[in-house]
């Protein structure tokens, strides 16, 4: 049995939460990783789980700025940015990613949530959400244009690993945190006194879909994707991308880590087993996000810290401290300085993905600083590649798993 390190987890709890005040921008945005290095834009994605980072350990002052940087930088008609700059300013280079809108609204759920804690209605930030309503109203009304009638289920081109092969329809990130975003702004509209009777009906509409059409009773596991090219196709059938994409992805995890369905759940247990048997890494440890065959393995294919920290709450939610320290002790043990890296790979693995993409022609020129930053820091030496360090989202999900690891446990 693997027993977590707590002197050494205390101290990169501690420099996690350093590493988030210090990269958040005065204007309130949080770097994808700092300046001068591999992503210093702010992505909705990335920054909104920093601010859930910042909620969950209590430093609601800097969650409150996070959410008004991006809820001041909606674009029109209610979609937020795939990635702005510091200033707010549009910033993307790929396609819509609506995972974000619903991620905007799901924490600043949370953040209202904590606002008010056990006296929720004398305390919570009642005044900061009515400023923003409109921005809520249209992002879950963006949210809904997305939606499929026939499915019931949200259409995205991109999600959380920005790889539309694999994510260009119905996919299961996307409409988690969706269907959880509209619920969490039923939530705040009904603390507010307004009618928001139909997107509850809304929401609830999705989450049966996410549970029925997106779980396969056979596999007892959730599903990755419903490729459907066109979100308008009637019937969706004859879209000529029709077909499902079945092969196991940490992002089925979504449905409890959204909290649509309670980790005790069997759709979740049999789900987390399978992943785990398949994405944990024999040779390095640390949960995979997804088969090494599918080819996109940016600095080689291993594992992801973050991804290994949000799998960790599962076991932490149904009470299996020993499978939870042996995940959580896996991200402390691979932290350099008590920094966390993007992911970590050999340099086997790195040699390999290098070899690959430059005889196929598809290493891009930004590609080459990746490439002398992961050889030229300190644990090459060591025979490993640390991918693009630190990243600023593994610190936010280590704060919350482990604050709730030691919340359980102690």
């Amino acid at each position: 049995m693997r027993h977590l390190n707590r002197i050494e987890a205390e101290k990169l709890y501690e420099n996690s939460i350093h590493i988030l005040k210090t990269n958040q921008h005065e204007n309130g945005g949080f770097y994808a990783s700092p300046p001068g290095t591999r992503y210093p834009f702010i992505y909705p994605r990335d920054h909104s789980i920093a601010i859930l980072g910042c909620t969950h350990a209590g430093l609601l002052n800097e969650a409150r700025r996070g959410l008004e940087f991006v809820l001041s930088s909606q674009k029109p008609l209610g979609e937020f940015s795939q990635r702005y700059d510091i200033d707010g300013n549009d910033a993307s280079y790929k396609d819509l990613q609506i995972d974000g809108n619903g991620l905007v609204l799901f924490v600043l759920g949370k953040y209202f949530e904590a606002t008010g804690g056990s006296f929720f209605e004398e305390m919570a930030d009642k005044e900061f959400v009515m400023r923003y309503w409109e921005t809520i109203e249209k992002a879950v009304h963006f949210i809904l244009l997305n939606k499929n009638d026939e499915v019931d289920l949200i259409h995205t081109i991109n999600s959380i690993h920005e790889y539309p092969a694999y994510e260009h329809g119905f996919e299961i990130y996307a409409n988690c945190a969706c269907c959880a975003g509209i619920y969490a702004a039923v939530k705040m509209g009904k603390a507010l006194g307004k009618d928001v009777s139909e997107w509850e009906k809304e929401a609830d509409t999705i989450k049966n879909s996410i549970l029925t059409r997106l779980f396969s009773p056979r596999r007892r596991s959730f599903i990755k994707c419903i490729r459907v090219k066109d979100k308008n196709s009637k019937p969706i059938g004859y879209d000529p991308f029709a077909s499902t994409v079945l092969d196991i992805d940490a992002a089925e995890y979504a449905p409890a880590y959204f909290g649509l369905i309670k980790d005790s759940d069997v759709k979740t247990i049999t789900t987390v087993k399978r992943i785990h048997k398949h994405l944990w890494d024999n040779e390095i440890g640390g949960l995979n996000r997804y088969p090494e065959y599918w080819g996109r393995n940016n600095g080689g294919y291993g594992p992801w810290c973050h991804f290994t920290c949000e799998l960790a709450n599962h076991y932490i939610e149904t009470d299996d401290r020993e499978m939870a320290e042996m995940y959580l002790d896996w991200v402390v043990d691979m932290a350099h300085n008590y920094t966390l890296p993007e992911h970590i790979s050999t340099i086997e693995r790195f040699e390999l993905w290098l070899e690959d993409y430059t005889n196929a022609k598809i290493l891009r020129d930004s590609k080459v600083k990746l490439i002398e930053s992961v050889r030229s820091h300190p644990m090459w030496k060591g025979g490993l590649a640390y991918v693009t360090i630190p990243l600023i989202w593994p610190h936010a999900e280590f704060v919350i798993s482990y604050k709730k690891y030691r919340d359980k446990f102690y």
